[in-house]
This record gives structure tokens, sequence and C-alpha cells, in this order.
């Protein structure tokens, strides 16, 4: 018999492989009685990680500084809800780990990364806050992937409208769906057609209905505590040239102790959500920075630093991810804010792109523990530090045509601060296109031409730079709507469409004669698009479908604060990648130097000036207690069913499950241990809310007991195929058969005692009619502890 570890004094492995351990629930073992809560489920744990010494990598690099510039707003009379500190809770998460093996990630779009090993499971956790003053509910959902699309927002939005009860509490209007831009996911896939949209629609959808489930369980009101603070060392800007082109003085409203600029948001903001008997239900906690440590050379699908830190954190709270939604468990997000310039790769200056060095750490998956070890840190130490959120909960809601407004808001025209020859008098949005520098990729992943590329330019030099670009375009760049008109075929014509104003050669596909400095590439994005603004009392959330640079959303937040502060708002978080993804958004100074995130600003250089105005309009309407939103289309519904995996030759060392080399008979705890077996293709079972592999330790009864699965990053598990694929493969309906690797870095405070590997799958040979189940157990072995606790 398996059994699950109740909460031990195993420090977090996950965080360090000297401070491991932790309670992984599986569906095929007996439970054990629950701890009491706390306020850190495991304390030991929580202080390992707060003193360890890698987050001192970097150390020096910032200053403390200036967080917000104060906002200075007469107070309003007092509002409905306005002293309310009563809410009601529910949390919920669900896997969304998609194929990994022959598919590759759609932030990173190189042609040449093919995933086969899974560093960490990616989850969907999904927050539902109600207010029983006005009654008013919102659900936040932060996904671990790359991007958000609107053909996954429709099926998500499908799937609750046709959910009686789900239908008359949420729909479009009160559910914001926020990715955290991890690059090592593989996301709904390119070409749609293998099992990306079933696995993160479906799990979306699951969450939410495990929050609302747990809500509706919990019908006592409860607090909610607002806490933020600096994090330092943690982030860099890695769009200097674009970011030194904003106004000197606006800039010098953000330095730091020593004068210097504070160049990216160092803010990190924290809601912690409890019951009323003070147990812990959920953390959502927001901090810009790009999720590449693990960068496109790699192979593993990843949470990188965002799913890092709230492993981490709800591996602190002993997590149950397979609890029954009415009971519910502790969920804890670590989600995305502004990070359209904020790179983790904090020695990418010194050591650049392709250095292994460029995060701080040895190589990628060192400085992944790094920089999410930093994060998960500082969360902790700023829990249980802030104060009641006060008010109501509210939410508003619109759909913008973005390829067709007039910047005239008095507002927000007097807050541009711009320079006189970057002016004009009619400043409008554009449809949407890709500039040349696009093609350059930013520092954390460069591409193959350069940034920079203005309409300034010698038209020789825009020449040479994207000769190279022709061969990118048919397998990484979308193209024209209904494909490549045949006189612009890529790598044969390519430099006719870089043209600057080419109003008349691209007049079949839209407007294109405002993008000023942009020359123009590739036409991308819609005529609408959503924006949404969230508020839980004094805290509100706004949703962008953008990649916000830091000086876009200093500008956003100001004017949103200085509108709802009569009503007692207080912080603002402007989160990107939310409802849809349309690139970045720059500031018109930042558009100007045309680096890769101006370029890859699609509206043209007003852009930011119409979001902001009309973010602001829903910040009105929110203040006015006006409805801005229309009635929510229901969506289509999808087919969400899981596609079969490949078939599988037969492999020269046996069946699925056999084991080709043991893991050694003894090693010192804190080693690496590593163990092979023969395995089906991972597209034949993606192992949704379970494990690959299970490391489980022998107890004096004989039964074994689970501590540890692959959502822990120091349990690596690798699909060896004997043929791999040259490029990633949506639905492969073949497979060379192959193995699958485990890698495993003991913690070294883990107990001594008796431990075993137990790998599951399934295999499809090629007579076979479905999918066959196995179980592969290793040898018993040895594993000798340490007195240590911490390193």
């Amino acid at each position: 018999m398996v059994l699950i570890r109740p909460a031990l004094v195993m420090t977090l492995g996950l965080v360090l492989a000297a401070c491991g351990g932790g309670s992984n629930k599986n569906s095929n073992v007996v439970a054990v009685e629950p701890q009491k809560p706390s306020r850190l489920v495991d304390e030991p744990s929580a202080q390992c990680v707060v003193n360890d010494l890698r987050r001192s990598v970097g150390e020096g690099l910032d200053a403390p500084g200036r967080l917000e510039v104060d906002v200075i707003s007469a107070l309003g009379s007092p509002a409905q809800c306005s002293s309310n500190v009563e809410y009601l809770i529910g949390t919920g998460l669900h896997d969304v780990t998609g194929p990994i093996a022959d598919t590759a990630s759609l932030a990173w779009v190189n042609p040449q990364q093919v995933f086969s090993a899974l560093h960490s499971r990616v989850y969907a956790r999904a927050f539902a806050i109600a207010s029983p003053c006005n009654n008013k509910r919102v659900m936040f959902v932060s996904i671990d992937t790359g991007l958000m699309s609107a053909n996954v927002r429709s099926v998500v939005l499908a799937e609750i409208a046709a959910d009686a009860e789900l239908s008359s509490l949420y729909n479009a209007n009160n559910i914001m769906l926020s990715v955290t831009h991890t690059h090592s996911d593989p996301g709904t896939g390119l070409a749609g057609v293998g099992n990306g949209l079933a696995v993160i629609a479906g799990g979306i959808v699951q969450a939410i209905a495990k929050a609302h489930a747990n809500l509706a369980a919990n019908p006592e009101s409860a607090g909610i505590t607002l806490s933020s603070g600096e994090l330092l060392n943690t982030n860099i800007n890695r769009s200097k040239p674009a970011y030194e082109q904003n106004n000197e003085a606006e800039r010098n409203l953000f330095l730091n102790a020593r004068g210097e600029e504070t160049k990216v948001n160092k803010r990190m903001v924290q809601l912690e959500l409890n019951r009323q008997d003070g147990t812990a239900a959920g953390l959502i906690n927001w901090f810009g920075v790009h999720p590449t440590v693990i960068g496109p050379a790699q192979n593993y699908v990843s949470g990188d630093v965002k799913g890092y830190a709230s492993l981490g954190f709800e591996r602190l709270m002993d997590t149950n991810y397979r609890a029954d939604p009415a009971t519910g468990t502790f969920v804890g997000a670590f989600a995305q804010a502004d990070e359209g310039d904020a790179s983790p790769n904090i020695a990418i200056e010194e050591f650049p792109y392709p250095s292994p060095k460029r995060g701080g750490g040895d190589n990628d998956l060192d400085a992944n523990a790094i920089s999410g070890i930093k994060q998960l840190a500082r969360a902790i130490e700023l829990y249980g530090t802030g104060s009641a959120v006060t008010g109501p909960v509210d939410y508003q809601f619109l759909r913008i045509p973005i390829t067709d407004i007039a910047v005239d808001d008095p507002v927000v025209l007097a807050s541009l601060k711009h320079p006189t020859e970057l002016d004009e008098a009619e400043k409008r949005t554009c449809d949407g296109i890709l500039g040349a520098s696009f093609g350059a990729g930013a520092e954390d992943g460069p591409g193959p031409t350069q940034e920079g590329l203005k309409c300034s330019d010698d038209p020789a030099i825009l020449d040479a730079a994207l000769v190279d670009i022709a061969t990118l375009t048919g397998s990484r760049l979308e193209g024209f709507p209904g494909g490549w008109p045949e006189d612009l075929i890529p790598g044969q014509t390519l430099s006719a469409v870089v043209m600057c104003n080419s109003a008349e050669l691209l007049a079949f596909s839209g407007d294109y004669s405002c993008h000023a400095e942009k020359p123009v590439l590739l036409p991308r994005g819609g005529s609408e698009l959503p924006i949404q603004l969230f508020r839980v009392g004094n805290f509100a959330l706004l949703g962008l479908p953008w990649e916000v640079t830091t000086m876009s959303a200093r500008r956003i937040r100001s004017l949103l604060l200085e509108e709802l502060a009569p009503v007692g708002v207080d912080t603002v978080v402007i989160a990107g990648l939310v409802n849809d993804y349309v690139h970045y958004l720059t500031t018109r100074e930042e558009y100007s130097s045309q680096q890769y995130e101006g370029a890859s600003t699609l509206y043209g250089p007003w852009t930011q000036a119409a979001v902001a105005q009309e973010s602001l309009k829903l910040a009105r309407a929110m203040r006015e207690q006006t409805a801005v939103s229309e009635p929510p289309s229901p969506g289509v519904r999808a087919d969400l069913a899981l596609k079969p995996g490949p078939r599988e030759a037969p492999h020269p060392s046996g069946a699925a499950g056999t084991v080709v080399t043991q893991p050694p008979n003894s090693i010192i705890a804190g080693e690496v241990l590593q163990a092979e077996f023969v395995v089906g293709h991972p597209g034949n079972d993606l192992r949704i809310q379970q494990s690959y592999v299970y490391v489980e330790k022998e107890l004096a009864s004989g039964e074994w007991l689970v501590v540890e699965e692959d959502r822990t990053p120091e349990l690596l598990y690798e699909w060896k195929p004997l043929v791999q694929p040259p490029v990633a493969l949506e639905l492969p309906q073949t497979s060379s058969g192959g193995t699958g690797l485990v890698t495993w870095k003991t913690p070294i405070n883990i107990p001594t005692g008796t431990y075993r590997l137990r790998v599951e799958g399934a295999s499809l040979g090629f007579m076979a009619a479905e999918a066959q189940p196995y179980q592969a157990i290793s040898n018993t072995f040895t594993i000798v502890g340490t007195d240590s606790i911490c390193p």
C-alpha cells in the first residue's frame, strides 16, 4: 500500500536541493489526518527559504527606491460598502500540463526547439471573491502558460455559459484570465490540432468550477489582507535604449537611494485570502518579470520562475492538488504584472545570450531556482504583514475598437510627455502590424535581425538587416490574413514588404500609413480587444492583453489612481497578458526608438495613449457606478476530449515498464540519483492531475509513502526517443519508442530510509486497439541522511 505523508519537517525540496520533501497527494493512496492549520504549515521550510544564500546573487544591483508616485486627489463622499471588510472566498487549481514531448514553446517560437522533458508541472489557479455587501463577485485565474488567446477564452466562456450553476454568476465581464507568460509551455499549439486546447481550456474551466464550489461550501464571510514591498536584484530593464527615451523628469521620479534611475517596477503586491477561523485559503502575488530564465535552447516544459515560486509557496502550505473542491486547499498564484521590458536574466549584460550564466546561475535550471527563490522568499517576508482590504467587490469590462481610436481625452492628452518632434495633430491608432525589428527578438532570446530599424535608415540597411528573416517567416511568424499574396512570398520578395508608410502596397490588408518610425513587416492583431478592471476593496487590477512596459504601466496606473482614489482605491496593479495577446505596449517615446518592444507595438505610436484613455473610461464607470459593458457573448463550445497519442515501435530493451537502469543501491542525501525505464510516449497519457514518476519511502509497516512527484523541479522526467523528431509536431502519429530518464536531486535533509521510484504511463503499440497502462517499479535504494536542515 502507498500512503501520503503528513506535513513533515522535511524542508522544502522544491526550492532547495537541501530543503526538500513535501506533501503530495496521489489518487491511489490512503490519506492521513491533515495537520492543524497555522500561519505557514511548514515554518522551518519557510525560514530555510528566507535564509537561502542564493538570494544574495546579484546583491548590490539595486538599491531601495520609490515604489509609486504620490497621488493627490480630493476625497469623495463615502460610497456603498466603503467600510466593508467581509468577503466570500473560493480557491481552486487544476493541472494544465500539455504534451511534454514533440511540442515546442509558443512564446519562444524557435523552430529548433522540441520539448522532451518535464521540469515542473503547470497549473491554472482560480480565485473567486464575492462581497455580500453589494452582491458582486469576480473570478481571477492565473495560468502557467505562455499566451492567452481569444480562442481559449471563448472556449472557456462557452463552457461556463453551458453550466447552469456557473452561468448565473460568471461571464466575460467578471472572469479574468491572466497568464504568467512562461516561455516553456507548449500552450494551445500552433496549428490547434493537438491536445493543448483541451488541456488548457479544460483545466481553466475545472479550476473555475473548483473555486466556485469552494466558495459555495464556505458561506462564512472572511477577510483579505493586502501587503506590498520592494523585491530587489531580481529584474532588470532589458530595453534600456527605449526606456531612456522617456521624459527625464518623469524618470527622475523613480530614483533609488543611490540616486540611480529605477528602470523597472520593483514593487511586489500580494493579496492574502483567509477563512473566518484564520485558516489560509490562498494568495495572489503580482511582480513584473519575464519568465525567460529557461531559454529557447532547452527542452523542458516548465512554469519557469513564476511556477517555481507558486509551487514553492503551496508546498509550504501543504497544498493538496487533488482536494475535494468543497473541502478545498491552499492555492498560491505568482501572477504576472507589467513585465514588458523586465527580464529575470540579471547578468545578461555581463554574460549575453546564449551564455548559460545570463540568469545569475551556472545554467538555466540553476538560475530558475535563484529567481524563483527570490520571489518566494520575499512573498514569505510580506506574508501576514499587510492591512485589511476594505471596500466593495466590483468589475468593469470593455471591448475597444483598437484599430480606430482617436486620442482626445483632455486628461490623457495633458498627461503625455513626448517631445515636440514626436507629436502629431491627430493621435490615432492604426491597423495592427509588426515592425522590422520584431525579428530581432529581445535580449533574452535574440532573433536574426537587429533592433532599432527605423524608417529614417537607408533602405539598403533595411534590406541587408532583413535577409535572414526570410526563412524565419514561413515557420515562425504569422503572415497576412488568408495567407501571403502570390507576389509577396516570404523569402523571395520580403524586402518589398518591409516598407515605410506603404499604404498602397498593403492596402488589401489594412491601413498602415500611420506607423511613424516603424518599417512595417507583418500584419497582425484583431480589430477589437478586451480590457478589464477588477476591484477588491482598496485594491484594483487592470487586465490588458499587452505586455506592458514599465513606463507605460506607470502612466496608466497614475491616471487610474487619480480617478479611483476618491472612492477608496490606493493600490493599482497593471496586469499584462490578460484575456488575449497582442504583443507589446510602449510609450510614444519608447516606440520612436523601434527596439523589439516598439516594433511589436502593433497599433502605432499612440497605442499606449489610446489604451490609457480607454482604461480611464473603465475607472470612471467604476467610480460613477455606470455600466460600460455589453451583455457578453457565450462563445462557441469546442471538443475538449483528448486525442490519442502516437503508435509506438517496439523498444529493443523490452516492453513499457521494463527497468533499463536501476538506481544505485545507496546514496548520501543531497546527491543526484538517476534511473531509466522503457516507457510509452508521453502523449499516450498526459498524466493530468497525476505524475509520470513517484518517489516513495518505505514505512515500518511495509507500506510505501509518496514523498515526491514530477511537479517538483528537483525531480526531472525526460523522454528519450530512439529517433528524435527534428521539428515540433502537434500530434505525431507514430513514435520510434523510447525510455524515460528520471533524475532526482535528493534533498540534503531527507530522512535516512529505504526508497524506490515508481513510473506510470500508457503505451500504444502498432497493433493495439488502444493505449495500455503500465507501471514500473525500481529496486529499492537507501538514502543516508545528514544532520542538515538548510545548506
